[in-house]
């Protein structure tokens, strides 16, 4: 009986436990299917930062100008690995990026191309 119990409170707190990170990753839901853009903009912060990398850019639209906030699927870690560092976007950058766009926020995206002053940074890996 006790050693019962024991499995239904270490299965309780595994389901407990994963729950957080599912939430967390169901990108399935938070982005569209198609990537969208280009768009265009000047780079007013970037947050080389756990869980995921972003930036936001102030973008002109209609005569007035839009912050929106672009995020990557991978972390400083992953992007490190391929040449980004907390130099590769600064305040100022042109920044042109292609992105999956939130399903429900209007100006958030998910990047999946970007070029830093005309320069690519690479995201396919």
């Amino acid at each position: 009986m006790v050693g019962m119990q024991r499995g239904w409170a270490v299965l309780a707190a595994a389901l407990f436990g994963a729950w957080p990170v599912a939430a967390h990753h169901g990108g399935d839901v938070e982005w569209g299917e198609k990537a969208v853009g280009p768009i265009t903009g000047t780079a007013t912060k970037f947050a080389f930062q756990f869980p995921h990398v972003f930036f936001e850019m102030s973008v002109a639209e209609s005569g007035a100008a839009s912050t929106w906030t672009i995020t990557t699927r991978w972390t400083p870690t992953i992007l490190r690995e391929h040449g980004w560092s907390r130099e590769s976007i600064k305040p100022g950058d042109k920044i042109t990026v292609t992105y999956l766009p939130h399903v429900e926020k209007p100006r958030i995206g998910q990047m999946q191309t970007i070029e830093v002053n005309g320069k690519s940074l690479p995201l396919s890996f």
